[in-house]
């Protein structure tokens, strides 16, 4: 009973020192990947080790998961909303980084334009994203998939905006039009195939030129 006796007041100073845990370790800009559609966020594990061998610290990256093969993409640029905003306070609410392939880049600029976003981001790279739509999208069917098409009422709605940085090849074979791709800053990143874009050395060497 004595020795617990002592042990309390050491217990309370503990309690009352600041926390120094995730908040502490995690005080960078967090980075988030939104994977495109069909996708899922494994397809950066590539590029994320090679941010981790970087010095990138693994606490601050996160992969964000949607249903891009049943949702619209306004629907899922909401609960992108939502998982930034409740990832952010352990940063120090710093603005996030995203780092978004193909239709992931539509979600990440819907959720910039319509969802709060410009303000809790102050980066967003694409990596073959059909800005202004892709023929391949006629051979799917899915809310999605409807979005991604040439005049859709969703590409009319951004009109152009949330771009910021945005990469493409000119060997994608999903992106018709290659030129869909390009949007705000945009740079032809290495002669890679679509998902190639997500483990390509050069296309990795050039997102870290933009963050």
């Amino acid at each position: 009973m004595k020795t617990r006796t002592k042990m309390l007041p050491m217990l309370a100073m503990l309690a009352a020192l600041p926390f120094s845990g995730v908040a502490n370790a995690c005080n960078a800009d967090p980075i988030v990947f939104v994977h495109g559609f069909s996708g899922w966020g494994g397809q950066f594990d590539n590029m994320i080790n090679r941010f981790r061998n970087d010095g990138v610290p693994a606490c601050s990256m996160y992969k964000f998961g949607y249903n891009s093969l049943g949702a619209s993409n306004k629907t899922s640029a909401r609960n992108l909303g939502n998982y930034i905003s409740n990832l952010r306070p352990a940063h120090n609410n710093r603005q996030a980084k995203i780092i978004a392939h193909s239709n992931g880049g539509l979600v990440s600029r819907w959720y910039r334009v319509f969802e709060g976003g410009s303000t809790a981001t102050n980066r967003l790279v694409t990596l073959g994203t059909p800005h202004y739509g892709t023929s391949w999208a006629y051979g799917c069917f899915s809310p999605a998939c409807f979005e991604m098409r040439y005049n859709s009422d969703f590409l009319k709605s951004l009109n152009g905006r949330g771009c910021d940085v945005s990469l493409w090849s000119d060997r994608d074979e999903i992106i018709i039009p290659n030129s869909s791709a390009r949007c705000g800053t945009s740079r032809q990143t290495a002669n890679t195939s679509h998902l190639g874009l997500l483990n390509n050395q050069t296309v990795y060497n050039d997102i870290r030129r933009y963050l």
